[in-house]
């Protein structure tokens, strides 16, 4: 395998993305929005405004968040990371799907399949390439958005409170979900590519992975699961055998002519 040839393929198709303002803009500024107004409302739910939700909250995660303050910053501590936290692990989903279902199903649609199929280029060597056009920019899109929104957390935190809440190992653990989480959406738009015609039905089939990722919020809220160190050390292990089985049954079928 040339890597310089996958590389070629990488740089082409991170151009290709970057060049689309309609593609590259929601991807970045829909989720950096809410790295900042999320935990401005969180701040100011927790200083001025602790409803009986919040309070009801607050006592749920009392294991979670034990010997953390008074309520207000008990709140702020909980919500930010065990509520907000998960919700923010949907954008490697979304920002890998986005990459990976243009990469693929988007050559269909512009035409632009024959031109690869041309090159000296192997299978295996065009899936590399973009893979990694799709895997690089969702996990470092990713740690930026995760950087603005512990960095205001812990600036909010700190003028209410006095004190940083992040990072946590639960925070950490979720920040390393993210390559997992991605390369399980980029299997899964590698294994579909072949039988849509589309770019949207590529991103809506992959998509799907962010529904069981949006119900963790609601399970700490309820207390059907405690999201601590050792829950998302396990989602870790699932996840690792998920992409390990999807990734290799894409390869095994994957065929250059499934883009044309």
């Amino acid at each position: 395998m040339d890597l310089r040839k996958s590389y070629a393929i990488m740089s082409n198709d991170i151009s290709e993305v970057f060049s689309s303002k309609a593609i590259y803009m929601p991807m970045i500024a829909v989720p950096a929005f809410f790295a900042v107004m999320l935990p401005v409302l969180t701040y100011y739910i927790s200083i001025y405004n602790l409803s009986g939700l919040a309070a009801h909250l607050v006592g749920s995660a009392a294991d979670l968040v034990s010997g953390i303050g008074p309520n207000g910053q008990r709140f702020m501590a909980y919500f930010s990371i065990y509520v907000l936290g998960p919700i923010f692990m949907t954008m490697p989903i979304f920002t890998a799907s986005v990459i990976a279902a243009d990469s693929f199903a988007g050559e269909k649609e512009r035409k632009t399949s024959e031109a690869i199929l041309s090159t000296p280029v192997t299978t295996i060597e065009l899936l590399v390439g973009k893979i990694a056009a799709s895997f690089i920019p969702a996990v470092l899109l990713t740690l930026v958005v995760f950087a603005i929104y512990g960095s205001m957390i812990n600036y909010l935190s700190m003028k209410a409170f006095g004190t940083y809440l992040l990072p946590t190992l639960s925070w950490l653990l979720m920040i390393l979900l993210a390559p997992f989480l991605s390369l399980a959406a980029i299997g899964i738009v590698v294994l579909v590519s072949a039988h849509v015609q589309g770019i949207k039905e590529a991103q809506q089939i992959s998509s799907l992975l962010i529904l069981p990722v949006m119900l963790l919020p609601f399970a700490s809220i309820f207390g059907v699961a405690d999201l601590s160190p050792g829950f998302f050390a396990e989602t870790m292990a699932v996840l690792t055998l998920i992409d390990i089985s999807v990734i290799y049954v894409g390869i095994r079928s994957f065929r250059k002519e499934a883009i044309l």
